[in-house]
């Protein structure tokens, strides 16, 4: 089995449901074999150990970038993530080829449903995808084709048990998608 780095880019997992769901059955699956960095634990200041990070980079045959939707693009707390760790002279440039050939997969939910995602409301999410494609290219990683879930929106206190429900159900189909992807890698 190859070995796996997923970051982790949800902003506060105390409040998920569906990120977190996805990540409990990730480690349930893969034990030791992937290594979970829950950026909103590890860096709720978000000034990240950029060495730390990195070497959790270069150990990783795969790469997952796990995260909400926010505002069409990734939460604030990824974006800085990528910013201040995939620099030059180690994702990229004349002596940044720490990631060459990684697979780097993006494994998202989005709190709007498929309907919102018809270029009527939004674009079709394959058109978010160019940013993320460019990075990879960059990085001299391989692109692989995303997991995505849509619908995966539950608030407390607002939400009904219904809701609930479906995002849990919703969550635990993305995690079943996910495991079998990253084991046909």
């Amino acid at each position: 089995m190859k070995k796996i780095t997923l970051i982790s880019g949800h902003p506060d997992l105390s409040i998920s449901v569906g990120n977190k769901l996805i990540l409990d059955e990730l480690q349930a699956h893969f034990g030791e074999k992937i290594n979970i960095r829950k950026l909103d634990s590890l860096y709720p200041n978000y000034h990240f150990d950029v060495a730390a990070e990195q070497a959790a980079l270069v150990e990783a045959d795969i790469i997952v970038w796990q995260f909400p939707m926010y505002w069409y693009n990734v939460p604030a707390l990824l974006k800085k993530w990528i910013d201040d760790v995939l620099l030059h002279d180690f994702a990229y440039g004349s002596k940044g080829d720490k990631l060459q050939g990684k697979k780097l997969i993006l494994s998202f939910t989005t709190g709007g449903g498929t309907d919102e995602y018809d270029s009527n409301h939004a674009h079709k999410i394959n058109a978010f995808y160019p940013a993320f494609m460019d990075t990879a290219k960059l990085c001299g990683m391989c692109w692989q084709e995303p997991v995505y879930s849509h619908g995966v929106l539950y608030i407390e206190g607002i939400s009904d048990a219904k809701a609930l429900s479906n995002v849990q159900a919703i969550a635990n189909d993305h995690a079943k998608r996910l495991i079998a992807r990253l084991e046909s890698l």
